[in-house]
């Protein structure tokens, strides 16, 4: 919601005849408009409708010239008090780009004072206000942007693991605790008990006592 506002003063004067203005009843101040639409533009013309009752009194006024001062000329007197009405023109204009579509702007009018003022005239004052809905920021949805990211496989490299072959180290094993079989022998015979003779030969030697023994059996 935006709100408006300014302020509107009139001053009129009244013919010599009426004598000078004492006081004032009251004064009363309508807006009376209409809305117009251009293709940029909503227009408010119309009216402030101004009626007002003025107590008179025997007097003379005083030259003032030429003023601004709005002239009154017909009133309608009953006795000492005058009655008047005027319309001042009005014309407001808002863009209609801050209008939220389908609204209408509204004006009214506030404080509305009167006094008597110099040169045997009066002065009417008022504020108008003009409220309107403001138009609503229009947020743009970007497109969603779909994007198709191939996958790729990773593969992992291979890995050659060689299993050695385990008969071969089981046999590499069997030949290294496999003790020759003269070694064996020569073992056994110092592994007897005693009660048995033990003869101890060199290994040339074994071969050499062998070959007397069989000439001797021959």
């Amino acid at each position: 919601m935006e709100v408006k506002t300014w302020d509107v003063k009139e001053q009129f004067l009244f013919p010599q005849s009426f004598g000078i203005p004492k006081d004032i009843k009251d004064a009363v101040v309508t807006p009376q408009i209409e809305q117009k639409e251009t293709d940029d533009s909503i227009q408010i013309v119309g009216i402030y409708h101004i009626t007002c009752h003025v107590e008179f009194e025997e007097g003379e006024h005083t030259h003032h010239g030429e003023s601004e001062f709005t002239q009154i000329e017909d009133l309608d007197v009953q006795g000492e008090i005058g009655y008047f009405e005027y319309a001042v023109p009005m014309s407001v204009e808002i863009l209609k780009s801050k209008v939220e579509p389908g609204s209408s702007p509204t004006l009214n009018v506030q404080q509305i004072k009167y006094k008597t003022a110099e040169h045997a005239s009066i002065e009417i004052s008022w504020s108008v206000q003009c409220e309107f809905e403001t138009a609503k920021p229009v947020v743009l949805e970007m497109p969603k942007l779909e994007v198709d990211v191939p996958k790729k496989e990773v593969e992992m490299p291979k890995q050659e693991v060689e299993i050695p072959n385990q008969e071969i180290e089981v046999q590499a094993v069997e030949e290294a605790i496999v003790i020759p079989q003269e070694q064996s022998e020569l073992q056994f015979i110092f592994d007897l008990d005693d009660g048995y003779t033990k003869h101890t030969f060199p290994s040339n030697n074994i071969l050499v006592k062998q070959k007397a023994d069989e000439a001797q059996q021959d």
